[in-house]
């Protein structure tokens, strides 16, 4: 019997901060659509989903670091770092989605690129967020416009 590891990932991505949480989630669904694309050999949805994945990469990537430096996390160049080799190995992925070779080590990059990063980069800052007054509950669908 063959584990799906792409149905055990989203509580493996949980990091105990709603707004990350949610869009690790977000990744990981991207990610599990490109694997079903890819095991049909659909190249022209692959290539749609994985534009569609970089941009959201890039917002997330973002709102990592921001947080980072709004917060004075002490390691934010490394993880910027982590960020920036990440995107490159997207951009190889994107490349090659474009002749059709995105199936070949597709799993092992899933499990590299988002569930390794999570659990060895980002549950780094996660005290550093919450010491500086994070609210971990707090996401787009919690918050509530002053009244």
């Amino acid at each position: 019997m063959t584990r799906n590891i792409l149905h055990e990932i989203p509580i493996a991505l949980d990091i105990g901060i709603a707004e990350i949480d949610s869009q690790h989630r977000q990744l990981h669904t991207l990610l599990e659509r490109l694997k079903q694309s890819t095991d049909k050999s659909y190249g022209f949805a692959a290539d749609t989903i994985i534009g569609e994945l970089v941009i959201q990469t890039r917002i997330h990537f973002a709102v990592e670091e921001s947080l980072m430096r709004l917060l004075s996390f002490p390691d934010v160049e490394a993880h910027v770092e982590e960020h920036r080799k990440l995107t490159e190995q997207l951009e190889k992925i994107r490349k090659r989605a474009q002749d059709f070779e995105v199936a070949d080590g597709l799993t092992n990059f899933i499990q590299t690129w988002l569930v390794d990063h999570v659990n060895e980069f980002d549950r780094e800052f996660v005290g550093h967020f919450l010491a500086k007054g994070v609210d971990p509950q707090a996401s787009p669908v919690t918050r509530k416009p002053p009244a």
